[in-house]
């Protein structure tokens, strides 16, 4: 018994839907439109929408099959993609024109960052062309791209209305529904058909590419010529101007940037797997050391206090066991302060070479010699030793590997100053503070001119997708300079992207071409060719530097020689003159004493 009353109630309710249905024909059109919708794309949310004052809207009977629905006015304020998903197809239900306004100001908020989410707006009576071009207008306002208009009258005929985005937003009537193809919305492949788009220059060179003169900043830059080329997109560089507002007043702004906290609401959804990028530092390279600084290496003041220690030793020890062994033995010896100066058996000794040994030296000077003699071999022989091993081949000044050597180098880390909003707000300060305490800010071109010029006392903090370039860059030329370390990663995996406008018109589009770009390997291609692309662009010929492995050595590198022996000289001239200045002041000293008695009568004699 009880299931037959379940079978009447069924029965009764598919009537009732039955006659709905027949009291409103023309929603059978709008039906099927939105089940053809469904079916190429499948719909997870219907949003209706109407004005709080319209309790008659016929829209509000409509109950498509297997579709959520969510009926709401202008007075609620919700987001569809933050509360539900981004499935969602709207309908508009305008019975005054009056409330049209109001309405596409409520469902502009409803379909934050759904741009593209498709819309029908259906109305009571036939739109007129004045209504049409007010329809444009807002849609050109709201970014609306995907709208339909549906108007019935009386007779039940439903006139349709095809918005058309580009160039400038208008509507296109649909004559037969027929003709509305697998995608009634746009029925034809993405063309902007000339569009103009505002680009921003972020580079301070204008190169020319594809015809045309933009100040594009390498293949990051290329893929926004090639989209625009791809699709009829006219770009246009904007002037630089001050915006109070916070939407920028261009469509796009050239050359990629990391977002900010403030700006990753609007501009999340501009990035991509494929410009995910890592903020690096970038060291010298371990090079071997120059000839200056090989001696350098030798610790020459070092070595020469040992020597003028060991030859001051030596002189007093020698100069005590003469003076004793003349003393003892009862014969005059005469000291000069000249002696000591210039012993040349002391150097002799001292750098391992054999002296003269008078035949009258005593014992103790002879033990003496003999400790010089052997100090003087394995002094020499060690030093030889050093000073071979050094020039024969270089040592190499070790790169750094990671913070804590970056911090003990002492070298200075240039970063573009489009990073210091970025470094100083948004990243670790608690972290760069005490790890990059030379941290210095520098506008794009010094800074390129800096890092092409192969300055190797410097570190660079750069992003690792532009590493790459200046790499093959360095490879390209046979000079790397600069180096990475896996340790010197300041950052990771951070959303490079092109700065647009809020709700931008060219956000997935563009986003859908730089993957299908990137998987196609055409950046591939472009950054094997990068070194080649830099050249032709600063229209310079580059040489490689080819360098051999092992440099021998020749007359250029004893230049210092030529000092020493300069030096020599000099003193060797300036102890000449101090020795005429003592002669001759010895001899007027004794040409004013007077001659004893006897001599005077031998001379009178």
């Amino acid at each position: 018994m009880l299931g037959k009353v379940k079978i009447v109630l069924i029965l009764l309710l598919s009537q009732a839907l039955t006659q709905e249905r027949e009291q409103h024909p023309h929603l059978r059109l709008l039906n099927k439109i939105i089940q053809s919708i469904h079916k190429e794309l499948y719909i997870r949310t219907l949003l209706m929408l109407q004005h709080h004052q319209d309790k008659n809207c016929p829209v509000q009977d409509l109950n498509p099959d297997d579709i959520p629905i969510l009926r709401t006015n202008e007075l609620n304020n919700m987001e569809i993609r933050k509360n539900y998903n981004q499935l969602a197809l709207s309908v508009v239900c305008l019975q005054d024109t009056s409330h049209m306004i109001l309405l596409l100001n409520a469902l502009a908020k409803s379909l934050h960052h759904m741009r593209y989410s498709k819309i029908i707006l259906w109305m009571q009576g036939k739109p007129t062309e004045d209504f049409l071009n007010q329809i444009s207008s807002q849609a050109e306002e709201h970014k609306f791209l995907l709208m339909l208009v549906l108007g019935h009258d009386q007779s039940e005929e439903v006139s349709i209305h095809r918005l058309c985005p580009f160039p400038s937003p208008h509507f296109e009537r649909i004559e037969s529904t027929s003709s509305f193809g697998e995608r009634m919305f746009n029925n034809k492949r993405l063309n902007f058909q000339g569009k103009k788009a505002f680009v921003l220059p972020k580079w301070p060179l204008r190169l020319t590419y594809r015809n045309g003169s933009l100040p594009i900043n390498w293949f990051d830059d290329k893929q926004i010529v090639e989209f625009a080329g791809t699709y009829n997109l006219t770009l246009v560089v904007a002037e630089k101007k001050d915006s109070d507002g916070t939407d920028p007043y261009f469509d796009f702004q050239l050359k990629p940037r990391l977002l900010s906290m403030n700006e990753i609401d609007e501009q999340i959804e501009s990035a991509n797997t494929f410009r995910a990028t890592s903020l690096i530092v970038v060291v010298p390279c371990s090079r071997s050391k120059s000839i200056t600084n090989v001696f350098h290496k030798l610790d020459p003041q070092t070595w020469f206090s040992y020597i003028l220690s060991v030859y001051v030793t030596f002189v007093v020890v020698e100069s005590l066991i003469i003076v004793i062994s003349f003393r003892i033995s009862g014969h005059s010896y005469r000291q000069t302060s000249l002696n000591p100066c210039m012993n040349t058996r002391a150097f002799r000794a001292i750098l391992g070479l054999p002296f003269p040994v008078g035949p009258r030296s005593s014992v103790s000077l002879r033990q003496l010699f003999l400790a010089m003699s052997i100090f003087g071999m394995i002094f020499s022989s060690f030093f030889n030793c050093k000073l071979s091993s050094l020039l024969t081949k270089h040592p190499l000044e070790p790169q750094v590997e990671n913070f804590e050597q970056l911090q003990e180098s002492g070298l200075t880390v240039i970063a573009d100053t489009e990073l210091r909003s970025f470094i100083e707000n948004d990243g670790n300060g608690e972290f760069y503070r005490p790890h990059l305490p030379k941290l210095k800010y520098m506008d794009t071109l010094k800074r390129a001119q800096l890092i092409i010029s192969g300055n190797d006392s410097l570190a660079f903090a750069v992003m690792e997708a532009y590493w790459i370039i200046l790499d093959k860059f360095q490879q390209a030329i046979g000079q790397k300079t600069l180096c990475s370390s896996k340790n010197l990663t300041i950052l990771q995996n951070l959303p490079l992207v092109y700065i647009m406008k809020k709700e931008s018109i060219y956000r997935w589009p563009v986003n859908r071409f730089f993957r299908t770009f990137a998987e196609s390997g055409i950046l591939a291609h472009w950054l094997r060719i990068s070194s080649n692309t830099i050249r032709s662009y600063l229209n310079v010929t580059i040489e490689p530097i080819l360098k051999p492995a092992f440099e021998p050595l020749s007359i250029k590198h004893l230049k210092w020689l030529g000092w020493v022996l300069g030096c020599g000289y000099g003193m060797a001239t300036l102890v000449f003159l101090v020795e005429i200045y003592v002669g001759n002041s010895k001899r007027k000293v004794e040409n004013k004493v007077p001659a004893p008695p006897g001599d005077q009568e031998m001379a009178a004699v």
